[in-house]
């Protein structure tokens, strides 16, 4: 049976979860303790800076998906299938460190952990999303109330300055000049209206141009990094999600596949599988990254230089034991 669903949107929201996997290989190995000293390192910091971009590519589909909503009853319960799922994956991860990794904690601190998303640790992502869903329904308001596209432009160009100038350029102009950085914490909401925008004027990319702006604003984020650490460890320069060279580098990035049509059947149910999971396998890899990066650490790791090259097969690894993990938890507890 056909359905209206987009494949490109899939695409990058399969792509989004495959770069959370790849870019805490980083987190997990020794990279950021390490010399960014020879090639070899030049291209992990390539590698890293390109695969930052994951929750960016997430927000970015949020606001595009969520552009129609309105706030209703019926779309605040929506609400309740993801804070289960955040509840399912917390409570596997007690039962993984409180039995497996021996941590000792009482059942009122591991309580606790639930409600500060610290049970499992890369779910700081829901407490951020809870917070950007309740909102949608209003920022759609504010947004289609604004007159004209002009105008929309120039709000979301604001929000450019007040997030992702400050997250960029303060760091290197430290002691020359300094913008005022209060509002960086609300990066999602750019990220959201950025989607909302895209949506609704259904921006079309050259995808040659576009490939080659995307290479080049990575070769400029490994310059940045490289030039900065002088031949220290990785100081972060270029930003984080916040930082305006990483919004540029998500929106291309966007652009570029977003609005693809995957014709091939078997290939376009696997991408969509996989988005559908995105959630779970997101919550899921923390668990699976504990088990593999523990092993990998212990009988595979010796440089930093040498892990790269067992880049691949370990977060080929823990992608595969987070979406088993996410598949039978969409086959056995059905939520939607």
């Amino acid at each position: 049976m056909k359905t209206n669903r987009k494949t490109g949107l899939d695409l990058v929201r399969a792509f989004a979860i495959l770069f959370v996997i790849c870019v805490h290989f980083f987190l997990k190995t020794e990279f950021y303790s390490t010399s960014l000293l020879g090639k070899n390192m030049y291209l992990q910091v390539s590698m890293r800076m390109s695969f930052l971009i994951c929750v960016p590519l997430f927000i970015i589909l949020t606001g595009y998906l969520q552009i129609e909503k309105t706030p209703t009853k019926s779309y605040f319960k929506k609400i309740i299938p993801i804070l289960v799922v955040y509840l399912i994956y917390s409570i596997i991860a007690i039962l993984v460190r409180e039995y497996y990794f021996k941590e000792n904690n009482s059942a009122l601190e591991w309580f606790a952990m639930i409600l500060s998303f610290k049970a499992d640790s890369y779910s700081w992502y829901v407490n951020m999303y809870i917070g950007l869903f309740l909102l949608s329904p209003y920022i759609n308001i504010l947004y289609k109330n604004i007159n004209t596209r002009k105008q929309k432009i120039i709000l979301i160009a604001i929000l450019f300055f007040i997030t992702g100038v400050p997250d960029f350029l303060n760091h290197k102009l430290r002691g020359i000049l300094f913008f005022p950085d209060f509002w960086v914490t609300i990066y999602p909401i750019t990220y959201y209206l950025i989607g909302c925008y895209i949506r609704e004027y259904q921006i079309k990319l050259n995808k040659v141009w576009g490939l080659i702006a995307l290479f080049t604003v990575i070769l400029f984020e490994t310059f940045i990094e490289v030039h900065y650490a002088m031949g220290g460890i990785f100081k972060g320069m270029s930003g984080y999600y916040s930082s305006l060279l990483i919004a540029i580098h998500s929106l291309i990035f966007f652009l570029i596949f977003y609005d693809m049509n995957i014709k091939v059947n078997f290939i376009s149910k696997a991408i969509t599988l996989v988005s559908l999971l995105s959630l779970d396998i997101y919550l899921a890899s923390n668990i699976t990254d504990r088990f593999v990066y523990e092993y990998v650490l212990k009988n595979l790791f010796d440089t930093q230089q040498q892990i790269i090259y067992y880049f691949i097969p370990i977060t080929l690894t823990t992608f595969s034991l987070a979406f088993t993990l996410s598949f039978l938890r969409h086959k056995l507890i059905r939520l939607r």
